[in-house]
């Protein structure tokens, strides 16, 4: 009896030795009974030599106002989270991006949340809403950022939270231990030690960028014309997203990662350490309390059970099975070297999983887990041979499809024959879709695609009427494609927030595309739609035959100043242009091949639209110009490129 007296003695003095075990405040007693029902604030607290794994549903009587949630969350009332948090957390060798949602726990176990997570400019996931400041200074309209009122005093409050307030305004000691970050190490408020133990208020280190060009990322990565964050002005003035700000060395107290190495109360011996950035007026400063990037090491993902599988394309492919099973989960996860893929149709990756015989089709889509992580657990249908399709945009690049190969256990059943079949309807679940074209299928030439649909009550579909698959025979060919939807995507969308190519009224009787094929031989294509809540895919097999191949490169002649901008399935290159001001301009424009959507260049601006045959070069006149900015692209709006006139 003594002995398991002094064994539970010594866990309980362990306990209170290790802040990251004793410091949460756990379910209270007071309160009504259906709050205690709830179970508010920590409910349990276990830890072994590595970690604390702490569990809370996530609510607080105690409010830190706007840091502590998600403000664009759905109500989901009470919930499960469950932190582990290191016990001993180390450095990390180069920046960790912190995760998309979650990237702490205050500790009444409400979840710290990323304050860049819940909105970004049409919804593409490169330039994200600043969420406090924007909620703070003013409010958000369908057309975009607007002030409320004249400008905010400088001692204007952050919330309504009584908690929050006070921590601001006690300045004449060191600031409570608040919470702990997903890599281990302690959350603090403003006020800390410094050198000589004097309080002293920490200050953040970002700042806005002194030129604030939304051609680029802060880290000077140039994105495509189509990624641009949208210019600054009235509707988006600096500091409306995280990408305005810049981290500069000195300007501040705190480091890259809002953090320092201190001495506090709780780790007297001197831990690094987050702290709550704040002006000397009082107010929140970005990035607020962690991030963007861990001091510590983490991984979303434990990636111990995974090796690698191969590479396509820069795209590496990790997989957790030494085999794969039919009928049973695979795991696998996708590695890209970017913290973030432009989110393209609702999603930052789309994954086609064909088998080789073209039967099994199946649209997925990884879940990203942040650090330029995706996992996918997928069952593969039968034995034999697999391709799998990852369709990515990272920022700065055109859309980018890798090609990995799986192969499942199994005694494979005999390929089924591809066939091409003169019937053009495919019903399914009771809808019928006729697929038409002008004439045969031929290599070399825009090839334009009609699906005739017997309905007009399609339902929007990862934001759009519907999506097109195209796979050739022996897999080496792979086109996903969209409706066509005329010169809209480029100019600006009503909604800043969002990002859809399905207007609202009836669907359209006709979905059409326009794509190209290299080779002859057989396609399957697939189109998808949604339809009484159910997505639906309807498949057809295809022949190609030879057309007539692009003569040799005869334009008429190009003017020796003239700019020439290569099409193909990169894109416009390049598609960014400077052209001096007040001088006669010309662009000759040429195709290299038809696998791509630029069958036409627009200019909205300037209501020019030239077709874009394969091998020609097409010369635009673009006459003088005044100083502006100019755009252009393809008829589908999936490729895009601006002329800066200077």
């Amino acid at each position: 009896m003594r002995r398991a007296t002094i064994l539970i003695f010594t866990t309980i003095q362990l306990s209170a030795a290790d802040p990251r075990i004793s410091s949460w405040i756990r379910g209270i007693a007071a309160g009504t009974e259906a709050l205690r029902r709830v179970g508010l604030d920590v409910q349990a607290v276990r830890w072994d030599d590595s970690s604390v794994t702490v569990e809370s549903a996530g609510l607080s009587l105690q409010s830190f106002g706007l840091l502590q949630a998600g403000p664009f969350d759905a109500q989901q009332g009470v919930r499960d989270f469950t932190y582990r948090i290191p016990r001993a957390p180390k450095p990390t060798a180069k920046p960790v991006p912190v995760p998309p949602v979650v990237v702490g726990t205050f500790v009444n176990g409400v979840p710290i949340y990323n304050p860049a997570a819940a909105l970004s400019y049409r919804n593409a996931n490169l330039w994200h809403a600043d969420i406090v400041s924007f909620l703070d200074d003013g409010t958000w309209s369908a057309q975009g950022w607007k002030r409320v009122g004249q400008e905010p005093t400088p001692t204007a409050p952050l919330s309504q939270s009584p908690l929050l307030e006070t921590l601001l305004a006690r300045n004449d000691r060191h600031s409570p231990l608040i919470g702990f970050a997903l890599d281990g190490y302690p959350v603090y408020g403003p006020y800390g030690w410094d050198s000589e133990r004097h309080i002293r208020r920490f200050r953040s280190s970002y700042r806005l960028r002194e030129t604030l060009d939304r051609a680029k990322l802060p880290s000077g990565l140039v994105l495509t014309p189509a990624q641009e964050g949208p210019p600054v002005g009235a509707d988006f003035p600096a500091g409306t997203f995280v990408e305005d700000y810049d981290y500069v060395a000195g300007f501040g107290d705190l480091d890259e990662s809002n953090g320092r190495f201190a001495i506090t109360p709780e780790f007297p011996e001197g831990t690094y350490a987050y702290f709550l950035a704040t002006t000397e007026a009082g107010k929140l400063a970005y990035p607020y309390l962690i991030g963007p990037s861990f001091h510590g090491e983490f991984s979303p993902l434990d990636l111990a059970p995974y090796w690698p599988y191969g590479v396509s394309r820069k795209l590496r492919m990790l997989s957790a099975d030494p085999s794969f099973q039919p009928g049973r989960p695979s795991k696998f996860v996708f590695q890209t070297e970017f913290p973030v893929l432009e989110q393209v149709h609702e999603r930052q990756m789309h994954v086609v999983v064909l088998s080789q015989d073209l039967a099994d089709f199946e649209h997925v889509h990884p879940e990203p887990m942040g650090s330029g992580l995706y996992r996918l657990d997928h069952v593969f249908l039968r034995p034999g041979k697999y391709w799998v399709f990852a369709d990515h945009t990272p920022p700065g690049q055109p859309q980018t499809i890798s090609r990995f190969e799986v192969s499942v256990e199994g005694v494979a059943e005999a390929p089924k024959a591809i066939r091409p079949v003169p019937e053009r309807t495919s019903t399914v679940s009771g809808l019928t879709v006729l697929l038409d074209t002008p004439g045969p299928l031929e290599t070399g030439l825009d090839m334009r695609l009609q699906f005739r649909i017997g309905s007009t009550d399609l339902e929007p579909y990862l934001g759009s009427w519907g999506h097109i698959m195209i796979a050739s025979w022996d897999g080496a060919d792979f086109i996903h494609a969209h409706p066509i939807e005329g010169d809209a995507p480029l100019s600006s969308p009503t909604d800043f927030w969002s990002h859809s190519h399905a207007p609202p009224g009836p669907s359209p009787e006709v979905i059409e595309t326009v794509t190209g094929f290299n080779r002859p031989g057989l396609y399957k294509v697939w189109l998808q739609v949604q339809w009484g809540g159910a997505v639906l895919t309807f498949p057809w097999v295809v022949e190609v035959r030879e057309g007539k191949r692009a003569g040799p490169n005869r334009p008429r002649s190009i003017p020796e100043d003239a700019l020439e901008v290569t099409v193909s399935a990169a894109g416009f290159t390049p598609a960014r242009i400077e052209i001096p001001a007040g001088k006669e301009a010309t662009l000759a424009f040429r195709r290299t091949d038809a696998q791509n959507c630029g069958g036409k260049v627009v200019f909205p601006e300037l209501g020019i639209t030239k077709e874009l045959p394969v091998g020609e070069t097409v010369l635009v006149p673009l006459g003088r110009q005044s100083a502006k900015v100019l755009h252009f692209g393809c008829g589908m709006g999936m490729y895009k490129g601006s002329i800066m006139v200077r």
